[in-house]
């Protein structure tokens, strides 16, 4: 793992590098553009020797080591019950602020024992940076290494507080694997401090396997703060993680529940716990080694003798890994409560059924690949490529609510604007033509399809608002969970697929939901409030059948679900004036038509065929049978049913007695 840093603190440094020679404020790591790391005012190293010095804004700092028998004093990086028999070699830590004047220019004070091996400690280094807008003068940075097996950096930021008085800060809040990195997080023109979380080494992972959550402080006045949940910080924090998958991916995706922990965490520091979640749920290791898989009772607080037998058992890894969240301080209880079923405190039954679709990272196309679509370069691509079918299905997401939203008179309107800004993103990636003879998708075809998608799906959802924006920005997986809801819960047939499109079936179901649990508003669109308490519903179907009609197939090659007449994430360009494809359909039909139409026409066709015998019936004709005969028989033909129709009006009345 602190190979895995120091690499980490080695890119920020090409990174800074790099940028500077370009004349940039910002480099690239991983396709993520953040802030450069904040190079020191000044540095020293001390080495193997007696001593150093270095001096900047005004400040001059040296550190001298010697001999003494005072070993065991309090010393801003060592730790006093550590410390080693006398004598020891004690490093004295001098700075002289120019421009102060009395007492208040000098500040001495022991730094650590160093340089034999009795101490332990090694590679003491010194750095003047200015991380206090406030301060006038710079603040001196001193670390050092402990050596050993578990060999760890001690870090103290020694600087003036309120008062103007020297002060440092305690080394356990900026220890760690390796040295804390600095650089501009927040965009406020200060460094803030970059710190790893090491209570993530060894719990999920092996060592090599464990990726540790950043945490961000910053200093002010002699005292530092934790800033990681600062919004301010928030991009800083997207391209940590960014950084993070991606060395994971170069690794093979090895011991996924290492980073899976890693994930969560820094998505709840983020303000998004929920989306990171769903993401681990169709992610991790289902059957990890033993060895890094704790049972509740190893992350319990105090005796572990007052553990359950149930805590000592094994536990899931969601369900470990929620506890161990919550007592690190990473989520708090109605969040934790918001992912896991309230009866068992297991992740959710129909939210796990739904990710386990995505179990291997695999997502289909909202159109059928059994085949996929002949002479369709991108449907193709799409049918192969989960993240591509995924960001598809995200924009689906969007599109559905957004038609929900202009209703069936703006539905022709929105689908030429969808098809026509699908076409020029398709021809700006270079996306072949469906139907041309060269179906050959670019080598960047597919990461251009989903950025295309995705700015697509935002240019849309900025057009709403409410329950309906809430539900759009819904993690996919999530989203399909839900619908699964209504399918376990009978509101939607059993049998029904949970596609992740919400047609005008799922509209429905949602609906009838909405007003069996007395929601406050049954918009039929999901917010957030309606989402956590349909995932707490009981699966139990609905008194009397179902609601919201039949989910159909998917037909063709162009939909999914699309009673749109039209796949809003369909694959390639698509013509305005194409026949529409038929996607789900809504209740039983006969040739065409409902059951009470067809009824009703049928009944209207037998009394008008058999007017003629009606007619002979009402004058009591004495020649019936032979009426109704050539109705029967012949009157399907014009000529067969006017003659039934003039036997039953001239032949001779059935004369009746007392005339």
């Amino acid at each position: 793992m602190r190979g895995r840093i120091r690499g980490y603190a080695v890119r920020l440094i090409a990174g800074f590098a790099v940028s500077a020679l370009c004349g940039g404020s910002a480099w690239i790591g991983a396709g993520v553009a953040v802030a450069a790391p904040a190079p020191p005012l000044a540095h020293a190293e001390l080495g193997d020797r007696s001593g150093l010095e270095v001096s900047a804004g005004g400040l001059r700092v040296r550190v001298t080591v010697a001999p003494t028998r005072r070993c065991a004093v309090p010393t801003l990086l060592g730790d006093q019950a550590a410390a080693p028999p006398a004598p020891c070699k004690m490093a004295i830590l001098s700075i002289e602020d120019s421009g102060a004047r009395g007492a208040a220019a000098r500040f001495t004070a022991p730094l650590s024992p160093y340089g034999d091996e009795a101490s332990g400690l090694s590679d003491l280094q010194i750095d003047l940076r200015r991380l206090d807008a406030a301060s006038r003068v710079p603040q001196v940075v001193a670390s050092v290494y402990t050596g050993g097996a578990h060999c760890c950096a001690i870090t103290s930021i020694i600087g003036r507080d309120a008062r103007g008085r020297w002060t440092a800060t305690s080394p356990d809040e900026l220890g760690g694997e390796d040295r804390p990195g600095f650089a501009d997080a927040d965009g406020d023109g200060v460094p803030e401090i970059i710190t790893q979380d090491g209570r993530f080494l060894y719990l999920f992972a092996s060592h090599a396997g464990s990726y540790t959550p950043d945490v961000i402080w910053r200093y002010h006045v002699g005292r530092l703060s934790d800033i990681t949940t600062d919004p301010a910080v928030r991009p800083w924090l997207e391209g940590s993680l960014k950084r993070s998958e991606h060395f994971w991916i170069q690794q093979g995706k090895s011991e996924p529940n290492g980073f899976m922990a890693d994930y969560v965490a820094m998505k709840a520091r983020m303000g998004e716990f929920s989306q990171g979640w769903s993401w681990m749920l169709s992610r991790y290791d289902r059957h990890p080694d033993k060895a890094f898989l704790p049972t509740l009772c190893d992350l319990k607080k105090g005796n572990p003798k007052t553990c359950s037998d149930a805590e000592k058992r094994p536990a899931p890894f969601p369900e470990v890994l929620a506890s161990f969240l919550l007592s690190a301080g990473y989520v708090s209880e109605a969040q934790v409560a918001s992912v896991m079923a309230p009866s068992s405190s297991t992740p959710d039954s129909s939210a796990l059924a739904a990710s386990e679709t995505a179990a291997s990272g695999q997502y289909r196309p909202d159109f059928s690949c059994s085949p996929p679509p002949e002479r369709n370069g991108v449907a193709a691509m799409l049918c192969r490529d989960s993240e591509a079918a995924k960001h598809e299905l995200e924009f689906d997401q969007v599109y559905y609510a957004l038609r929900q939203r202009v209703g069936p008179d703006g539905w022709d309107a929105l689908k030429r604007e969808v098809i026509a800004d699908q076409n020029a993103m398709n021809v700006q990636c270079g996306l072949p033509v469906p139907g041309v003879a060269d179906q050959t998708v670019p080598a960047d075809g597919a990461s251009c399809y989903i950025a295309g998608m995705d700015g697509l799906a935002e240019k849309y959802r900025g057009r709403l608002s409410g329950a309906a924006l809430e539900e759009s920005r819904r993690p996919l997986d999530e989203h399909i969970a839900l619908q699964q809801k209504l399918i376990d819960g009978g509101w939607l047939p059993a049998g029904s697929v949970a596609d992740g499109v919400y047609g005008e079936a799922t509209r429905d179901a949602i609906a009838a939901w909405q007003r069996v649990a007395k929601r406050p508003d049954a918009s039929t669109f999901l917010s957030d409030d309606d989402a956590a308490a349909l995932l707490r519903t009981p699966a139990v179907g609905v008194a009397g059948g179902t609601v919201g009609g039949t989910a159909g197939a998917v037909q063709g090659a162009g939909s999914a679900a699309g009673q749109s007449g039209v796949a809003p994430g369909s694959a390639g360009p698509v013509s305005p004036a194409a026949p529409a494809v038929q996607g789900r359909y809504k209740g039983l039909t006969i040739l065409g038509l409902p059951p009470v139409f067809t009824v009703l026409i049928s009944v209207v066709g037998l009394v008008v065929y058999f007017v003629p015998f009606g007619v002979a019936c009402v004058r009591d004709t004495m020649r019936k049978p032979a009426v109704f005969a050539v109705n029967l028989l012949l009157g399907w033909t014009v000529i067969g049913w006017i003659a039934a129709l003039v036997m039953a009006a001239s032949y001779e009345r059935r004369r009746k007695a007392g005339f």
